[in-house]
């Protein structure tokens, strides 16, 4: 059994060479931090930067969106209300971060990634510090790779840290560690010396680790092993320790109920990608929950392939047949086993396996559901355990064999190059949905991200052939993801996106229907439909618009657009009466919709040759919009057929002055001057239709 003693003697040196070796651990520690994640800094925003930074209300407003930062829930921000997450979201102080940052910066990603940068490498000076009191009497601090050292570094490079530090939104996970390390440092400290200031800023410290995301609250079950493997604590000690985390837990579990409900709250929207579980049974959902954790030891050490994306069905439900179940149940059992027989002896090895085990538990998805299958920044904590554990040993071993060092800086140099390999990826969404779809290959959530990333270039694209490409490209992503989740709404909602693009427009509204029938509330799938309707008039596609404008009527009954829309089809396919009959049905609706006014009135001269009628509707059509173009060259040409030629110049030049380029309206304008006998003006007006292309 491991336990807490000197491995070797150690060798005296002076002050001055232990402050040397401590100035280099430190500077080295920087510039690692600097290697490693200096990169970010040219990054852009990416992935949930959308729902806490850039996309979120709260934060826009920059300081005025505090208040309701400190008084709602994490996502209320973007989605408009809260509870789209099991168990809701309450982390402020990160949130108040990012508005403090926006009012002070605007939305500028190089602050955000400067700021994730300098805490990393804060979070790692303070754990190296505080490594360094506790494990003051087991090892030997006065050589270069020291226990302490070895486990910063390890805990430093690991590449399962990528997420969180490269992700402006994943400074939670460190401003969290950062205070709730420093709390635990004061308290520490405190049972040495006994100042009282430092029960007062460690809980104050710990308050705010607890508003910036909820696992701090993991430390309370830590501290008191803390007190136990390394210090000689009385009970008052405890006492007064516990109290000083406990009273701010206890005021956070209050506010947080208060604001999002309490944390085993799950009333939300039944759907898969927000309980992957859904339609498992419990023993699928442990037997699953107890599989992914094998993943985790895996990535813990073989962190490779890696992607943020673990959402269903990149993991497949399993149960309890499944041999690699119970060998992760066996793991977790010997994990138990060893840390109790070195309990007593107050073995390192059980102080690693508890923190481990403490810090993942509120993460690890077996005490509740919290969303997805896993997430490899739910490792960013719980690492320091296992690297408690490997330092140990390398400890042991550094003493007898010193090759042991150059194996440890050949891992620290491969999981370097890992993590900055790896970090590349976060540069922007684009090469992170790009590159994880690759590997999150049965996620409906990363294919789906992957096409909208498409799709948004696309939309910026003027080259029409690469749009299409790129919607193409689109298309085999969201064709997967239809397979994975068939009633994922966002698969139909960019799909109809992307067969827009391509010209299949018939396609693209069956992918608005069925966004229609998953979610009725969504007014943007209709203005989609709409525009579907107007793009397949326009490509002489009839019966898809008819079939569009028809569909919308009864979702929009007070609109006459898709009536009037109708008209236009019906008239363009010779179908007058029908026409007609969709007019009525626009006036109908809204006695004083301008276009179908004056489509009346051009059906009436044009096809019944009634000018009188004609004149009815058109001038009804002008004295609700006086400055519409079409109206005024309607009347401007029934005027001409009437030979009033003065009334119709009249009405042309002001259908001009608003529509210079319109190449009718100055033919229009040519004829009847040539009617007034003005060939200089009939010329002139011409000339200028004739250079229009």
């Amino acid at each position: 059994m491991a336990k807490q003693t000197k491995t070797a003697k150690p060798i005296i040196k002076t002050d001055f060479e232990t402050k040397s070796i401590q100035k280099t651990q430190t500077f080295l520690i920087i510039v690692l931090g600097i290697i490693l994640y200096g990169w970010t800094l040219t990054f852009d925003y990416a992935l949930d930067d959308t729902l806490m930074i850039t996309g979120n209300k709260f934060t826009q407003q920059g300081f005025k969106g505090i208040p309701d930062i400190f008084s709602s829930d994490a996502f209320e921000g973007f989605f408009g209300s809260k509870g789209q997450v099991a168990g809701g979201r309450y982390r402020p102080f990160t949130h108040f971060i990012f508005a403090v940052e926006t009012e002070l910066f605007g939305f500028n990603p190089f602050v955000g990634h400067l700021f994730n940068l300098i805490m990393y490498i804060t979070l790692l000076l303070f754990l190296f510090n505080f490594l360094k009191r506790l494990f003051s009497k087991f090892s030997n601090n006065n050589v270069l790779l020291s226990f302490p050292f070895v486990v910063t570094v390890l805990f430093a490079a690991h590449p399962l840290h990528t997420e969180a530090v490269s992700n402006i939104k994943g400074c939670d996970e460190i401003i969290t560690m950062l205070f709730a390390i420093i709390a635990m440092m004061l308290l520490y400290d405190y049972v040495v010396d006994k100042k009282k200031w430092r029960l007062i800023l460690a809980s104050f410290t710990y308050f705010i680790a607890l508003l910036s995301k909820e696992n701090a609250i993991t430390w309370i079950v830590v501290f008191p092993f803390i007190l136990w493997f390394f210090t000689d604590a009385k009970k008052f000690d405890y006492f007064a320790t516990m109290s000083v985390l406990l009273i701010p837990a206890m005021a956070f579990m209050f506010i947080r109920a208060n604001v999002v409900g309490g944390v085993l709250e799950t009333d939300i929207a039944p759907e898969l990608l927000n309980n992957p579980f859904i339609y498992s049974t419990k023993a699928h959902e442990i037997a699953t929950v107890l599989f992914t954790w094998l993943i985790y030891y895996k990535l813990i050490l073989f962190p490779h392939p890696l992607t943020h994306d673990y959402y269903p069905k990149q993991i497949a439900i399993t149960d309890f047949g499944n041999p690699v179940v119970w060998l992760s149940v066996a793991i977790v059992i010997v994990s138990v086993i060893i840390f109790i027989r070195g309990l007593k002896n107050k073995s390192i090895v059980s102080f690693g396996i508890l923190i481990f085990w403490a810090t993942f538990s509120i993460s690890s998805n077996l005490l509740f559901n919290i969303g997805t299958f896993m997430n490899e920044r739910f490792m960013f904590v719980p690492l320091l355990g296992i690297f408690i554990i490997a330092g140990y040993y390398f400890d042991k071993l550094y003493s007898k064999q010193k090759w042991i060092g150059i194996a440890f800086w050949i891992l620290i140099g491969l999981y370097s190059l890992k993590t900055i390999t790896r970090s590349m990826v976060w540069e922007n969404n684009k090469t992170l949905f790009l590159t994880d779809v690759k590997t999150s290959s049965n996620s409906a959530k990363v294919n789906v991200s992957a096409a909208e990333v498409l799709l948004s270039e696309a939309d910026a694209e003027k080259n029409v052939n690469k749009q299409k490409m790129l919607a193409g490209e689109a298309l085999t992503y969201l064709n997967r993801a239809e397979k994975i989740h068939p009633d994922y709404f966002g698969v139909y909602d960019l799909r109809g996106k992307a067969y827009f693009f391509l010209g299949n427009f018939k396609s693209s509204l069956n992918d608005y229907k069925i966004c229609v029938e998953l979610d009725s509330s969504k007014q943007t799938v209709y203005n989609n439909i709409y525009l579907v309707g107007l793009a397949a008039l326009n490509n002489n596609n009839f019966a898809t618009a008819i079939e569009a404008f028809k569909y919308l009527v009864p979702f929009q009954p007070d609109s006459a657009r898709n009536w009037f829309q109708m008209a236009i089809v019906y008239d363009q396919l010779g179908m007058i009466p029908e026409s007609f009959s969709c007019i009525d049905s626009a006036l109908k609706v809204d006695s004083l919709y301008a276009p179908a006014w004056n489509k009346g009135g051009e059906l009436y001269g044009r096809v019944k040759n009634d000018l009188l009628m004609s004149e009815k509707y058109l001038l009804k059509s002008y004295s609700i919009n006086p400055n519409n173009s079409s109206v005024l060259e309607n009347l401007g040409v029934l005027y001409g057929i009437m030979k009033k030629f003065d009334l119709s110049v009249q009405l042309l030049l002001k259908a001009n002055a608003i529509s210079p380029q319109n190449k009718q309206i100055l033919s229009n304008l040519s004829t009847s001057y040539n009617a007034l006998g003005k060939k200089d003006s009939a010329d002139y007006y011409l000339q200028k239709a004739a250079e229009i292309k």
